[in-house]
Protein backbone atom coordinates (compact mmCIF):
# COMPACT_ATOMS: atom_id res chain seq x y z
CA UNK A 1 0.00 0.00 0.00
CA UNK A 2 1.37 3.44 -0.92
CA UNK A 3 2.19 5.61 2.07
CA UNK A 4 1.10 9.18 2.39
CA UNK A 5 4.23 11.30 2.66
CA UNK A 6 2.69 14.26 4.40
CA UNK A 7 -0.48 14.39 6.43
CA UNK A 8 -2.68 17.16 5.11
CA UNK A 9 0.34 19.36 4.25
CA UNK A 10 -1.89 22.28 3.39
CA UNK A 11 -3.67 22.30 6.73
CA UNK A 12 -3.08 25.72 8.26
CA UNK A 13 -1.44 25.92 11.66
CA UNK A 14 -3.82 26.84 14.48
CA UNK A 15 -4.01 30.62 14.62
CA UNK A 16 -2.26 32.34 17.47
CA UNK A 17 -4.66 33.30 20.22
CA UNK A 18 -4.71 36.86 21.38
CA UNK A 19 -6.11 37.57 24.83
CA UNK A 20 -9.37 39.50 25.06
CA UNK A 21 -8.79 43.28 24.96
CA UNK A 22 -9.87 43.61 28.58
CA UNK A 23 -7.03 41.39 29.76
CA UNK A 24 -4.39 43.42 27.94
CA UNK A 25 -5.93 46.65 29.22
CA UNK A 26 -5.96 45.35 32.78
CA UNK A 27 -2.31 44.31 32.57
CA UNK A 28 -1.24 47.61 31.00
CA UNK A 29 -3.20 49.64 33.52
CA UNK A 30 -1.73 47.82 36.50
CA UNK A 31 1.87 47.84 35.25
CA UNK A 32 4.23 50.46 36.58
CA UNK A 33 5.87 52.77 34.06
CA UNK A 34 9.28 52.36 32.48
CA UNK A 35 10.86 54.98 34.75
CA UNK A 36 12.72 54.36 37.98
CA UNK A 37 11.03 51.47 39.80
CA UNK A 38 11.63 49.88 43.18
CA UNK A 39 12.46 46.15 43.35
CA UNK A 40 8.91 45.53 44.59
CA UNK A 41 7.44 47.34 41.58
CA UNK A 42 9.68 45.39 39.21
CA UNK A 43 8.58 42.13 40.81
CA UNK A 44 4.96 43.20 40.50
CA UNK A 45 5.40 43.86 36.78
CA UNK A 46 7.15 40.50 36.33
CA UNK A 47 4.27 38.67 37.98
CA UNK A 48 1.76 40.51 35.83
CA UNK A 49 3.62 39.50 32.69
CA UNK A 50 4.07 35.95 33.91
CA UNK A 51 0.36 35.64 34.63
CA UNK A 52 -0.54 36.88 31.17
CA UNK A 53 2.04 34.59 29.52
CA UNK A 54 0.87 31.49 31.36
CA UNK A 55 -2.79 32.19 30.53
CA UNK A 56 -1.79 32.60 26.88
CA UNK A 57 0.12 29.29 26.88
CA UNK A 58 -2.84 27.44 28.38
CA UNK A 59 -5.17 28.79 25.71
CA UNK A 60 -2.65 27.98 22.96
CA UNK A 61 -2.25 24.44 24.27
CA UNK A 62 -6.00 23.83 24.32
CA UNK A 63 -6.44 25.34 20.88
CA UNK A 64 -3.63 23.18 19.52
CA UNK A 65 -5.19 20.07 21.08
CA UNK A 66 -8.60 20.86 19.56
CA UNK A 67 -7.12 21.38 16.09
CA UNK A 68 -4.97 18.24 16.32
CA UNK A 69 -7.87 16.16 17.59
CA UNK A 70 -9.93 16.97 14.50
CA UNK A 71 -7.11 16.01 12.13
CA UNK A 72 -6.35 12.82 14.09
CA UNK A 73 -9.98 11.71 14.07
CA UNK A 74 -10.26 12.39 10.35
CA UNK A 75 -7.04 10.53 9.54
CA UNK A 76 -6.36 7.82 12.11
CA UNK A 77 -9.83 6.67 13.16
CA UNK A 78 -10.69 5.11 9.74
CA UNK A 79 -7.35 3.27 9.75
CA UNK A 80 -7.87 2.07 13.33
CA UNK A 81 -11.32 0.75 12.40
CA UNK A 82 -9.83 -1.06 9.41
CA UNK A 83 -7.15 -2.57 11.66
CA UNK A 84 -9.77 -3.80 14.16
CA UNK A 85 -11.85 -5.29 11.32
CA UNK A 86 -8.82 -7.22 10.03
CA UNK A 87 -8.01 -8.46 13.53
CA UNK A 88 -11.59 -9.65 13.84
CA UNK A 89 -11.40 -11.36 10.46
CA UNK A 90 -8.24 -13.24 11.46
CA UNK A 91 -9.74 -14.29 14.82
CA UNK A 92 -12.83 -15.69 13.07
CA UNK A 93 -10.67 -17.52 10.52
CA UNK A 94 -8.48 -19.05 13.25
CA UNK A 95 -11.59 -20.21 15.12
CA UNK A 96 -12.82 -21.98 11.99
CA UNK A 97 -9.39 -23.52 11.28
CA UNK A 98 -9.04 -24.85 14.83
CA UNK A 99 -12.24 -26.80 14.35
CA UNK A 100 -10.69 -28.73 11.45
CA UNK A 101 -8.10 -31.48 11.65
CA UNK A 102 -4.50 -31.28 10.49
CA UNK A 103 -2.80 -29.30 13.27
CA UNK A 104 -0.47 -30.67 15.93
CA UNK A 105 -1.07 -29.95 19.61
CA UNK A 106 1.73 -27.36 19.54
CA UNK A 107 0.31 -25.65 16.46
CA UNK A 108 -3.15 -25.57 18.03
CA UNK A 109 -1.69 -23.98 21.15
CA UNK A 110 0.04 -21.23 19.16
CA UNK A 111 -3.05 -20.59 17.02
CA UNK A 112 -5.24 -20.44 20.14
CA UNK A 113 -2.92 -17.95 21.81
CA UNK A 114 -3.00 -15.72 18.72
CA UNK A 115 -6.79 -16.01 18.51
CA UNK A 116 -7.25 -15.06 22.18
CA UNK A 117 -4.89 -12.13 21.84
CA UNK A 118 -6.79 -10.77 18.83
CA UNK A 119 -10.25 -11.49 20.25
CA UNK A 120 -9.41 -9.75 23.54
CA UNK A 121 -8.31 -6.58 21.77
CA UNK A 122 -11.42 -6.50 19.58
CA UNK A 123 -13.66 -7.37 22.55
CA UNK A 124 -12.31 -4.32 24.37
CA UNK A 125 -13.91 -2.14 21.68
CA UNK A 126 -17.33 -3.47 22.73
CA UNK A 127 -17.60 -6.41 20.33
CA UNK A 128 -19.73 -8.96 22.22
CA UNK A 129 -19.13 -11.74 19.69
CA UNK A 130 -15.37 -11.44 20.17
CA UNK A 131 -15.86 -11.57 23.93
CA UNK A 132 -17.73 -14.85 23.53
CA UNK A 133 -15.08 -16.17 21.13
CA UNK A 134 -12.30 -15.33 23.57
CA UNK A 135 -13.95 -17.17 26.44
CA UNK A 136 -14.65 -20.17 24.20
CA UNK A 137 -10.92 -20.66 23.62
CA UNK A 138 -9.41 -19.33 26.86
CA UNK A 139 -9.11 -21.09 30.19
CA UNK A 140 -10.04 -17.83 31.94
CA UNK A 141 -12.50 -15.03 31.28
CA UNK A 142 -11.51 -11.52 30.20
CA UNK A 143 -12.64 -10.25 33.61
CA UNK A 144 -10.35 -12.76 35.33
CA UNK A 145 -7.45 -11.80 33.07
CA UNK A 146 -7.94 -8.13 33.85
CA UNK A 147 -8.19 -8.88 37.55
CA UNK A 148 -4.94 -10.87 37.35
CA UNK A 149 -3.22 -8.01 35.53
CA UNK A 150 -4.49 -5.57 38.14
CA UNK A 151 -3.23 -7.87 40.92
CA UNK A 152 0.23 -7.98 39.38
CA UNK A 153 0.23 -4.22 38.96
CA UNK A 154 -0.95 -3.87 42.56
CA UNK A 155 2.11 -5.81 43.76
CA UNK A 156 4.34 -3.64 41.58
CA UNK A 157 2.84 -0.40 42.93
CA UNK A 158 3.09 -1.67 46.52
CA UNK A 159 6.80 -2.30 45.95
CA UNK A 160 7.21 1.26 44.68
CA UNK A 161 5.12 2.88 47.43
CA UNK A 162 6.38 0.64 50.20
CA UNK A 163 2.86 0.11 51.58
CA UNK A 164 -0.35 -1.81 50.90
CA UNK A 165 -2.77 -0.60 48.26
CA UNK A 166 -5.77 -2.21 49.95
CA UNK A 167 -6.97 -5.42 51.53
CA UNK A 168 -6.39 -8.66 49.66
CA UNK A 169 -10.05 -9.47 50.33
CA UNK A 170 -11.10 -6.64 48.04
CA UNK A 171 -8.80 -6.91 44.99
CA UNK A 172 -8.97 -4.44 42.14
CA UNK A 173 -10.90 -5.95 39.25
CA UNK A 174 -10.00 -3.28 36.70
CA UNK A 175 -6.61 -1.84 35.87
CA UNK A 176 -8.13 1.65 35.59
CA UNK A 177 -9.40 1.42 39.17
CA UNK A 178 -5.95 0.40 40.36
CA UNK A 179 -4.22 3.22 38.52
CA UNK A 180 -6.63 5.78 39.99
CA UNK A 181 -6.12 4.32 43.45
CA UNK A 182 -2.35 4.34 42.96
CA UNK A 183 -2.40 8.00 41.97
CA UNK A 184 -4.56 8.87 44.97
CA UNK A 185 -2.23 6.91 47.25
CA UNK A 186 0.84 8.69 45.89
CA UNK A 187 -0.83 12.06 46.35
CA UNK A 188 -1.87 11.10 49.87
CA UNK A 189 1.67 10.00 50.66
CA UNK A 190 3.13 13.23 49.28
CA UNK A 191 0.63 15.29 51.30
CA UNK A 192 1.47 13.34 54.46
CA UNK A 193 5.18 13.88 53.93
CA UNK A 194 4.64 17.57 53.29
CA UNK A 195 2.52 17.88 56.44
CA UNK A 196 5.23 16.10 58.43
CA UNK A 197 7.87 18.50 57.11
CA UNK A 198 5.66 21.49 57.92
CA UNK A 199 5.00 20.13 61.40
CA UNK A 200 8.72 19.65 61.95
CA UNK A 201 9.39 23.19 60.81
CA UNK A 202 6.70 24.57 63.09
CA UNK A 203 8.14 22.77 66.11
CA UNK A 204 11.49 24.42 65.62
CA UNK A 205 11.90 27.66 67.50
CA UNK A 206 11.47 30.54 65.09
CA UNK A 207 13.70 33.55 65.01
CA UNK A 208 12.37 37.05 65.49
CA UNK A 209 12.87 37.68 61.76
CA UNK A 210 10.84 34.58 60.86
CA UNK A 211 8.02 35.56 63.19
CA UNK A 212 8.00 39.07 61.76
CA UNK A 213 7.90 37.67 58.22
CA UNK A 214 4.97 35.40 59.12
CA UNK A 215 3.02 38.30 60.58
CA UNK A 216 3.72 40.34 57.47
CA UNK A 217 2.68 37.49 55.15
CA UNK A 218 -0.54 36.94 57.11
CA UNK A 219 -1.37 40.64 56.93
CA UNK A 220 -0.67 40.72 53.17
CA UNK A 221 -2.85 37.67 52.59
CA UNK A 222 -5.67 39.25 54.59
CA UNK A 223 -5.27 42.50 52.65
CA UNK A 224 -5.19 40.62 49.35
CA UNK A 225 -8.34 38.70 50.20
CA UNK A 226 -10.02 41.96 51.21
CA UNK A 227 -9.03 43.65 47.94
CA UNK A 228 -10.31 40.71 45.92
CA UNK A 229 -13.57 40.66 47.86
CA UNK A 230 -14.06 44.40 47.36
CA UNK A 231 -13.68 44.10 43.58
CA UNK A 232 -16.02 41.10 43.53
CA UNK A 233 -18.69 42.84 45.58
CA UNK A 234 -18.61 45.83 43.25
CA UNK A 235 -19.22 43.48 40.33
CA UNK A 236 -22.03 41.63 42.11
CA UNK A 237 -23.73 44.92 43.00
CA UNK A 238 -23.56 46.19 39.42
CA UNK A 239 -24.19 42.94 37.53
CA UNK A 240 -26.71 41.01 39.59
CA UNK A 241 -29.31 39.88 36.99
CA UNK A 242 -32.21 39.92 39.46
CA UNK A 243 -31.99 43.72 39.54
CA UNK A 244 -32.38 43.98 35.77
CA UNK A 245 -35.80 44.27 34.10
CA UNK A 246 -34.69 44.17 30.45
CA UNK A 247 -34.58 40.49 29.32
CA UNK A 248 -31.57 40.92 26.98
CA UNK A 249 -29.61 42.87 29.56
CA UNK A 250 -30.56 40.33 32.21
CA UNK A 251 -29.16 37.56 30.00
CA UNK A 252 -25.93 39.49 29.46
CA UNK A 253 -25.49 40.17 33.16
CA UNK A 254 -26.19 36.53 33.99
CA UNK A 255 -23.24 35.56 31.78
CA UNK A 256 -21.01 38.19 33.34
CA UNK A 257 -21.99 37.09 36.85
CA UNK A 258 -21.02 33.50 36.04
CA UNK A 259 -17.62 34.75 34.89
CA UNK A 260 -17.25 36.87 38.02
CA UNK A 261 -18.12 33.94 40.30
CA UNK A 262 -15.63 31.69 38.51
CA UNK A 263 -12.88 34.34 38.67
CA UNK A 264 -13.49 34.99 42.38
CA UNK A 265 -13.46 31.27 43.12
CA UNK A 266 -10.05 31.00 41.40
CA UNK A 267 -8.79 34.23 43.03
CA UNK A 268 -8.20 35.49 39.50
CA UNK A 269 -7.39 39.17 39.98
CA UNK A 270 -6.97 39.96 36.28
CA UNK A 271 -10.19 38.17 35.45
CA UNK A 272 -12.16 40.32 37.89
CA UNK A 273 -10.49 43.53 36.74
CA UNK A 274 -11.19 42.62 33.13
CA UNK A 275 -14.87 42.24 34.02
CA UNK A 276 -14.80 45.64 35.70
CA UNK A 277 -13.50 47.16 32.48
CA UNK A 278 -16.09 45.35 30.38
CA UNK A 279 -18.86 46.47 32.71
CA UNK A 280 -17.43 50.02 32.64
CA UNK A 281 -17.20 50.07 36.43
CA UNK A 282 -13.64 51.38 36.39
CA UNK A 283 -11.00 52.77 34.03
CA UNK A 284 -7.25 52.57 33.55
CA UNK A 285 -6.37 55.46 35.85
CA UNK A 286 -8.31 53.91 38.73
CA UNK A 287 -6.50 50.62 38.20
CA UNK A 288 -3.14 52.37 38.22
CA UNK A 289 -4.08 53.99 41.52
CA UNK A 290 -5.17 50.59 42.87
CA UNK A 291 -1.80 49.08 41.91
CA UNK A 292 0.07 51.77 43.87
CA UNK A 293 -2.17 51.63 46.92
CA UNK A 294 -2.47 47.86 47.13
CA UNK A 295 0.79 46.67 45.54
CA UNK A 296 1.72 44.23 48.34
CA UNK A 297 -1.77 42.73 48.44
CA UNK A 298 -2.04 42.45 44.67
CA UNK A 299 1.45 40.94 44.51
CA UNK A 300 0.27 38.19 46.86
CA UNK A 301 -2.73 37.51 44.63
CA UNK A 302 -0.54 37.41 41.53
CA UNK A 303 1.89 34.97 43.14
CA UNK A 304 -0.98 32.64 43.97
CA UNK A 305 -2.38 32.97 40.47
CA UNK A 306 0.99 32.21 38.86
CA UNK A 307 1.20 29.03 40.93
CA UNK A 308 -2.32 27.97 39.91
CA UNK A 309 -1.72 28.72 36.22
CA UNK A 310 1.58 26.86 36.26
CA UNK A 311 -0.19 23.75 37.57
CA UNK A 312 -3.02 24.23 35.06
CA UNK A 313 -0.58 24.46 32.15
CA UNK A 314 1.26 21.34 33.30
CA UNK A 315 -2.06 19.44 33.58
CA UNK A 316 -3.14 20.59 30.09
CA UNK A 317 0.17 19.45 28.60
CA UNK A 318 0.06 16.06 30.41
CA UNK A 319 -3.50 15.51 29.24
CA UNK A 320 -2.52 16.29 25.67
CA UNK A 321 0.47 13.94 25.78
CA UNK A 322 -1.69 11.15 27.20
CA UNK A 323 -4.60 11.64 24.81
CA UNK A 324 -2.43 11.57 21.69
CA UNK A 325 -0.01 8.92 22.99
CA UNK A 326 2.96 11.24 22.60
CA UNK A 327 6.43 10.59 24.06
CA UNK A 328 6.64 11.72 27.69
CA UNK A 329 8.70 14.85 27.06
CA UNK A 330 7.33 15.83 23.67
CA UNK A 331 7.54 19.34 22.30
CA UNK A 332 3.95 20.49 21.93
CA UNK A 333 3.93 22.37 18.66
CA UNK A 334 1.85 22.04 15.50
CA UNK A 335 4.91 20.78 13.61
CA UNK A 336 5.79 18.15 16.23
CA UNK A 337 2.19 16.95 16.44
CA UNK A 338 1.89 16.69 12.68
CA UNK A 339 5.14 14.71 12.54
CA UNK A 340 3.88 12.31 15.21
CA UNK A 341 0.56 11.96 13.41
CA UNK A 342 2.35 11.11 10.18
CA UNK A 343 4.33 8.42 11.99
CA UNK A 344 1.16 6.94 13.51
CA UNK A 345 -0.55 6.97 10.14
CA UNK A 346 2.37 5.25 8.44
CA UNK A 347 2.60 2.61 11.19
CA UNK A 348 -1.10 1.85 10.87
CA UNK A 349 -0.85 1.59 7.10
CA UNK A 350 2.09 -0.81 7.44
CA UNK A 351 0.19 -2.91 9.99
CA UNK A 352 -2.87 -3.06 7.75
CA UNK A 353 -0.76 -4.07 4.78
CA UNK A 354 0.88 -6.85 6.82
CA UNK A 355 -2.49 -8.05 8.13
CA UNK A 356 -3.89 -8.32 4.63
CA UNK A 357 -0.81 -10.25 3.57
CA UNK A 358 -1.14 -12.58 6.58
CA UNK A 359 -4.81 -13.25 5.81
CA UNK A 360 -3.77 -14.34 2.33
CA UNK A 361 -0.89 -16.50 3.61
CA UNK A 362 -2.96 -18.50 6.11
CA UNK A 363 -5.37 -19.70 3.44
CA UNK A 364 -2.76 -22.24 2.36
CA UNK A 365 -2.27 -24.83 5.10
CA UNK A 366 1.45 -25.33 4.50
CA UNK A 367 2.12 -21.61 4.57
CA UNK A 368 -0.19 -21.25 7.60
CA UNK A 369 1.88 -23.71 9.64
CA UNK A 370 5.06 -21.90 8.64
CA UNK A 371 3.39 -18.61 9.65
CA UNK A 372 2.61 -20.04 13.09
CA UNK A 373 6.28 -20.94 13.58
CA UNK A 374 7.35 -17.46 12.48
CA UNK A 375 4.92 -15.81 14.92
CA UNK A 376 6.18 -17.93 17.79
CA UNK A 377 9.83 -17.25 16.94
CA UNK A 378 9.18 -13.50 16.65
CA UNK A 379 7.61 -13.46 20.11
CA UNK A 380 10.48 -15.45 21.62
CA UNK A 381 13.08 -13.18 20.03
CA UNK A 382 11.35 -10.15 21.53
CA UNK A 383 11.11 -11.79 24.99
CA UNK A 384 7.47 -10.69 25.15
CA UNK A 385 4.10 -12.47 25.02
CA UNK A 386 2.82 -13.12 21.53
CA UNK A 387 1.95 -9.73 20.07
CA UNK A 388 0.38 -10.54 16.75
CA UNK A 389 -1.13 -7.81 14.62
Amino acid sequence: MAHQKHLLPNDPLPPAITPPPGVALAVNALSFGAGAMSPAQKRFNQLLKQTETLAQKIEDTRKLADAHRLVAERTLVPLQKMRIALMRQMAVWLDARLQRKGLSAKQKAIATEILCHLAAQVANTGDVAMHVLYEAHSDSSLAEEEAATAANMKMFMEDILGEDMGDDDTPFERLDDLLRASMAKMQEKAATEEAARASHQNKRKKTAAQLKAEVKATAQLKDATGALRTIYRQLVSALHPDRETDPHEQLRKTGLMKEANAAYEKRDLLGLLQLQLRAELTHASQMAHLAKEKMAALTTLLKDRVSVLTDELYAAERQMIGEFNLPMFSTLSATALRRHLNECEQNLQEEISQMKQDLTVVQDDTRFKRWLREQQKASQDAFTPLDFF
